[in-house]
């Protein structure tokens, strides 16, 4: 069975990404409002359309 995390990362990622994003958003800042993939619908939409009716939690992560 192949290990969950990679042993490197990949090989078209700057370093200097990689090393920026700790401070890339602090906790509790407001996200910009990009375009996401809406789970349920599979739409590409702004992030602006699920928190202008209340807050909204974004989950980064993996499942693979």
């Amino acid at each position: 069975m192949p290990a969950y995390n990679y042993a490197n990362f990949p090989l078209d990622m700057e370093e200097a990404d990689f090393l920026a994003f700790p401070s890339a958003l602090q906790v509790g800042e407001r996200a910009p409002n990009g375009e996401v993939v809406d789970a349920a619908t599979g739409e590409t939409v702004k992030l602006s359309r699920f928190w202008s009716s209340g807050p909204c939690v974004i989950e980064f992560g993996s499942i693979t």
